[in-house]
């Protein structure tokens, strides 16, 4: 199959004829000329040396013909690849608030083990655009929606307790900017994947109203809840640099506790799944089954695959003008003179 990927180029070839007369013309016009010395030279000529200057002209405007034919750049078909592409837009809001310090998942804490999870599960989303939001008392966006998967494991390798200076848990703004980075419609799915440990106490957006705009937007949430029940102790260091838990002012360990009410009403008004994850293990089992959840194939599409074939024409163009060069060397002027 052939085509031209420049097929405006034929335009040129209304100039051919046009020089074709230009030529004939001027030549006729040198014949009218009525300098005797002229008119004695002309009937002296013999008959190759009159088909000279034809030739020549037939050369030029055969060598622009298939330079001009070349420009256009004809192309072959070489095969059909057939290719079928997954296509689900992926914002991760990963919790980092202090809560996230608790030892209760291995390895280190929280924010370690979903930092290795969530690097896994990147990995394992072959197909979709990646992005990635943090919050504490505020959210942050560290990765745009991307299908370049390495810029978001680097960004997620970065992520720090100190990567956002504000504590607390803003999950209703967490949302609102993984909505503002999902602003394109032409995707077959859009998808937000909620990691938090805690309860909404920060932020300007409610969590549940977060919830609704995802909804008339048509976007998924899936929220995870992480920590074991009851709570886990957070760590800190204490004056003296030493290890020790955060106690209230009675001197009771302070055990945050997760509203799962409050997540699971984020699913359902989305149209996502609640997750609850005791452990590192069922964690990692929890964003296995969102990745089969979000595989989402696009029509299949057949594409063409052309390979350049102007090289013949580009080729025979420069022959011809190289021939018409040597044909109009002072040697053959002569010969046409005599």
């Amino acid at each position: 199959m052939m085509a031209w990927a420049d097929p405006e180029v034929f335009l040129l070839l209304a100039g051919v004829p046009l020089l074709a007369v230009a030529a004939w013309a001027a030549r006729r016009f040198r014949r009218g000329l009525t300098s005797s010395t002229v008119m004695l030279l002309r009937g002296l000529a013999t008959p190759k040396a009159r088909l000279v200057p034809v030739a020549l002209w037939t050369l030029r405007l055969a060598a622009l013909t298939f330079l001009i034919f070349a420009l256009a750049r004809p192309q072959a078909g070489r095969a059909w690849v057939e290719e079928e592409q997954l296509g689900v837009d992926i914002m991760l809001a990963l919790d980092i608030s202090g809560s996230m310090r608790a030892e209760d998942f291995q390895p280190e804490n929280r924010l370690v083990a979903a930092k290795q999870v969530i690097g896994d599960f990147i990995g394992k989303s072959q197909g979709n655009r990646l992005g990635l939001v943090i919050f504490a008392g505020r959210s942050l966006t560290v990765a745009p929606l991307t299908t370049d998967h390495q810029m978001v494991r680097d960004a997620l390798d970065r992520v720090r307790f100190d990567s956002v200076k504000q504590d607390g848990t803003a999950i209703g703004d967490a949302i609102g900017n993984c909505l503002y980075r999902m602003r394109e419609r032409n995707v077959k799915g859009r998808v937000i994947v909620l990691f938090t440990d805690g309860e909404n106490n920060s932020g300007y957006l409610d969590p549940v109203k977060a919830a609704g705009m995802a909804q008339v937007k048509n976007v998924r949430v899936h929220t995870i809840a992480v920590g074991k029940p009851g709570g886990a102790p957070i760590p800190l260091l204490d004056a003296f640099g030493q290890k020790a838990y955060l106690r209230d002012s009675e001197g009771n360990l302070i055990l945050p506790q997760i509203n799962e009410v409050t997540l699971q009403r984020i699913a359902e008004l989305t149209g996502g799944r609640y997750f609850r994850a005791t452990d590192t293990s069922a964690l990692r089992t929890v964003y296995d089954e969102i990745n089969k959840l979000e595989k989402s194939p696009y029509e299949v599409k057949r594409k063409l695959v052309y390979e350049e074939r102007y090289h013949a024409l580009l080729g025979a163009g420069l022959l011809l003008l190289l021939l018409e060069i040597v044909l109009g060397t002072r040697r053959w002027r002569i010969l046409e003179a005599r």
